[in-house]
């Protein structure tokens, strides 16, 4: 679990305040969240709440701009990117659906589908991708499944290379596999470490999901052996009081805390003496915030990132005091 050597190594390492973490960009991640909403609707949570960066859907976006244009689809992702007080600096990230487990065939469309989204993604300076692996499969036991995924995460990631674009991978660590096959494949982080090492690209790192990473056996000193500029992206989920961590499924994730089974302080200080410079978000499941709005799950979120980073050293801007009125308003679409 993480809470194995919490403190140990962010003691070793953060004790001079040179690093204060700004690297770090306090992401919006609608997915992670469970949270559903037009573009418009999301880049104002986003800004409202002061996220200085956010994942977007590049696939959602590219079905727009083929349905209307490329201008009218992006035109309220560029006006929150936009120069002034309060914009997002940039883009967190955006998923690549991409499934690890198809057949030959639709895993080569699916990769040749990636290039004009790699080039829609580069148009906005976005530098993160991201993938899960799949957690069991029908077509091979574990080791030859393991180079096959190997090469196809190469194929993945020299493809979102070209355009200047990293691809973090994640695993899933929960127990409830909706589809799940006669192979098991990556469940915890010993595997996830072993892939991307097999990898072996720069261009090719880790999503740190702390949700996963508890369900998947994961300690600091493995998180420690991973250098920060090999993480691509971090996401930041406590497991739910009421959850045996034995038996947790994706239900069980709740927003992160600063105390409690999972030292998310702990976690953060030394991503920050490990250089780490990227995304850190919320994450939980929106089934455990049932009946409250989603604003207020945003903004709960909010407030738990702000204060596990405030705690661990590193300044958080002040929320905007009003939303950003000349973000362009999307009509609510005809019937």
């Amino acid at each position: 679990m993480l809470d194995d050597q919490p403190l140990s190594i962010a003691n070793q390492k953060t004790g001079s305040s040179q690093n204060t973490g700004t690297g770090m960009l306090k992401n919006f991640s609608p997915e992670s969240l469970g949270i559903n909403g037009r573009q418009s609707e999301l880049i104002e949570l986003a800004l409202t709440y002061g996220f200085v960066s956010m994942d977007v859907d590049m696939y959602e976006i590219m079905r727009r701009s083929r349905r209307t244009t490329t201008e009218d689809a992006t035109k309220f992702l560029r006006a929150a990117l936009g120069e002034g007080m309060g914009r997002m600096e940039q883009i967190g990230g955006f998923l690549v659906e991409i499934d690890l487990d198809a057949d030959d065939e639709a895993f080569t469309s699916q990769v040749g589908a990636l290039h004009p989204l790699a080039d829609l993604a580069a148009d906005f300076n976005a530098t993160r991708a991201y993938i899960k692996l799949p957690a069991t499969t029908d077509r091979l036991p574990y080791h030859e499944f393991f180079e096959i995924q190997r090469d196809r995460l190469n194929q993945v990631g020299e493809t979102l290379a070209s355009k200047g674009i990293r691809l973090g991978v994640s695993f899933d660590g929960t127990t409830d596999l909706p589809d799940a096959k006669q192979f098991e494949f990556i469940r915890n982080v010993e595997g996830l470490i072993a892939i991307v090492k097999a990898v072996g690209s720069d261009n090719v790192g880790y999503v740190i999901d702390t949700f996963d990473w508890a369900l998947g056996q994961g300690g600091m000193d493995q998180l420690a052996e991973i250098p920060g500029d090999a993480i691509v992206a971090v996401r930041l989920g406590s497991i739910a009081e009421d959850a045996d961590p034995a038996s947790a499924t994706r239900l069980d994730c709740v927003l992160p805390t600063k105390e409690g089974g999972l030292e998310h302080v702990a976690i953060v200080k030394h991503l920050i003496a490990a250089g780490y410079e990227g995304p850190i978000a919320p994450s939980a499941s929106s089934t455990r915030y049932k009946g409250q709005t989603r604003e207020n799950t945003v903004k709960d979120s909010q407030e738990a990132i702000d204060a596990i980073c405030s705690e661990a050293g590193i300044e958080v801007r002040p929320l905007p005091m009003d939303v950003i009125e000349d973000i362009p308003i999307e009509p609510t679409p005809m019937v």
